[in-house]
């Protein structure tokens, strides 16, 4: 499955949403502009061509037409098909990758008391998908329609809060489709490891015999998955043991330097 990863913040914003039902030989009319155009089909067939890549987005499809391109109905709709619809706005150009590239378990840097501009950070949709199970999020685009349709002020903060919500459940469609692999969960394993010998001295001969492979191959799963090697995981285990010590007792520095190891 293609995604879309957008940096993050900003949290993409809301724009605008939409549920129809379009008739046999409705289509899409040509259109290019600076938004982005999520469409979710929940019965029926929507065909739509973006920069002339033809999409057909079945019941339970879904695709995000991308800012600045051009979009347009390639074939009118041959059946009743009702379609939820949802524009929303975001700096920055999107970038395609394929779902099995994320790395779900990378390490992500932790903002401190010191830092001034937060740490960017990424999120993930799909760019296209289909068998979707919508019963999951028809509640949610139904309560941004119901939010919209009220044109209340105090209704805006929860109406962003239900977009969070969406991109958050499709994020987790992409996550949960992925499969695991074996240097996945060698990754996992090692880092279990990690965590119970992070008093000890490091040995690169106490991990392989505790996982059975070899530390060059240990290393390059580890590395794939959390993007650090053994040594640099084992590093930063101890650091932020480190912090939550000096946080949260009254020992002194060279007592935590010898828990952590």
């Amino acid at each position: 499955m293609d995604c879309l990863q957008l940096l993050i913040p900003p949290i993409p914003q809301f724009m605008t949403i939409g549920h129809t039902v379009w008739e046999p030989g409705d289509s899409h009319f040509e259109r290019t502009f600076q938004v982005y155009d999520m469409l979710i089909v929940a019965k029926g067939t929507m065909y739509m061509a973006e920069d002339g890549v033809e999409y057909a987005i079945k019941t339970g499809g879904m695709l995000v037409l991308e800012a600045g391109r051009t979009h347009v109905g390639y074939r009118p709709c041959e059946e009743d098909t009702e379609i939820y619809w949802l524009h929303f706005v975001h700096k920055g150009p999107a970038i395609t990758v394929k779902a099995d590239d994320i790395p779900w378990f990378s390490i992500r840097r932790k903002d401190t008391d010191t830092d001034t501009e937060p740490t960017a950070h990424y999120m993930f949709i799909p760019k296209f998908a289909e068998g979707l199970d919508l019963l999951p999020l028809i509640p949610t685009l139904q309560a941004m329609l119901d939010l919209h349709r009220s044109l209340q002020l105090f209704g805006a903060l929860q109406l962003h809060s239900y977009l969070a919500r969406l991109f958050t459940q499709l994020q987790s469609i992409v996550a949960a489709g992925q499969q695991p692999s074996k240097s996945l969960e060698i990754s996992r394993e090692a880092e279990k490891f990690l965590r119970r010998s992070i008093e000890q001295p490091f040995s690169s001969g106490a991990l392989e015999a505790a996982l059975s492979y070899h530390f060059d191959y240990i290393t390059r799963c580890l590395k794939k998955h959390t993007g650090m090697s053994p040594m640099k995981y084992l590093h930063y285990l101890r650091v932020e043991e480190a912090k939550k010590l000096l946080v949260q007792t009254r020992d002194s520095v060279p007592v935590i330097a010898g828990k952590v190891g």
